[in-house]
């Protein structure tokens, strides 16, 4: 699949989910910050959005990206690039596993999300910032080519490339509700 087959079936899975939850683009686009029209040109397969917008519009749609990214999927064997270097690996029985393998040197603004994370660095360096809340001191932790780190739900967090080397990283998402054996 190609990456504009990737961006209108993105698209065509946001625009859906708008729908079926009777949202309009205006309403989206003041939960997100999103403009209308860039919210227009990603649902028509025009504009790719960031992970950062991708996880906006699913928090908006009551959904995560990663159940977005799963629509763009038809088969099991098909893990596309989505954005930078994203690919969703695995998104089944309340687990879901994404690739990143484009990571920046610069922190992005802070995710927060109700399900466990737990992140592998496959390869490089990276470093971790984590809150508890918006007023908490930050934890920085350095984590390093097969080392992991792990975080509940509700933990502010972020990461950057801490090495010139590249930096793929693993991320598991977890659902609380997911037996633990």
């Amino acid at each position: 699949m190609n990456q504009d087959e990737v961006d209108a079936r993105l698209g065509t899975a946001i625009r859906a989910l708008r729908h079926t939850r009777q949202r309009t683009l205006v309403e989206i686009a003041a939960v997100t910050g999103l403009s209308h029209p860039f919210l227009s040109q990603i649902e028509r397969g025009r504009a790719r959005p960031s992970m950062r917008s991708l996880f906006l519009i699913a928090e908006a749609l009551g959904t995560t990206q990663q159940a977005l990214l799963a629509e763009v999927s038809s088969s099991a064997e098909e893990t596309p690039l989505i954005g930078a270097g994203t690919r969703l690996l695995l998104h089944e029985g309340g687990v879901d596993i994404t690739e990143f393998a484009e990571i920046g040197t610069s922190y992005e603004e802070f995710f927060t999300h109700a399900r466990p994370e737990f992140l592998y660095v496959v390869t490089g360096t990276l470093e971790v910032e984590t809150r508890v809340s918006d007023d908490a001191a930050s934890n920085f932790t350095t984590v390093k080519a097969r080392e992991s780190i792990h975080y509940p739900g509700g933990t502010l967090h972020r990461f950057r490339r801490a090495s010139a080397e590249p930096c793929v990283v693993l991320i598991v998402h977890g659902d609380e509700h997911v037996s633990r054996t």
